[in-house]
């Protein structure tokens, strides 16, 4: 299921900020229009509203390191590691502003 997410300042909060659920509701209200359920939007503290995206990336923090393998250094795909539960893969969250929905011609 999709949600809207809003961030409240809590000094309580390891990184002094938490997360609560919000409403497309009140999303919608700040952006001016209406939003695309099938996605996941994010109430920021400063009252703007982000379209939360993922992607999928080869991992930082692991690659080929085996120098004694008959393919040469970095030639296959890494192995893994404890950063990205070795799969060699990592999912990347990111917020961009969100479209306003396209106008029907008639």
């Amino acid at each position: 299921m999709r949600t809207v997410l809003r961030i409240v300042d809590d000094s309580t909060a390891k990184y002094g900020f938490r997360r609560e659920p919000a409403t497309y509701e009140e999303a919608e209200k700040l952006t001016g229009f209406r939003l695309d359920r099938r996605v996941n939007y994010l109430i920021l503290r400063s009252n703007k509203v982000e379209q939360i995206g993922v992607a999928t990336v080869g991992c930082s923090g692991c690659s080929c390191d085996c120098s004694s393998c008959s393919y040469g250094y970095n030639a296959h795909e890494p192995s893994g590691c404890y950063e990205c539960g070795y799969t060699g893969r990592r999912r990347v969250h990111f917020g961009f502003p969100p479209s306003p929905p396209a106008r029907k011609s008639a």
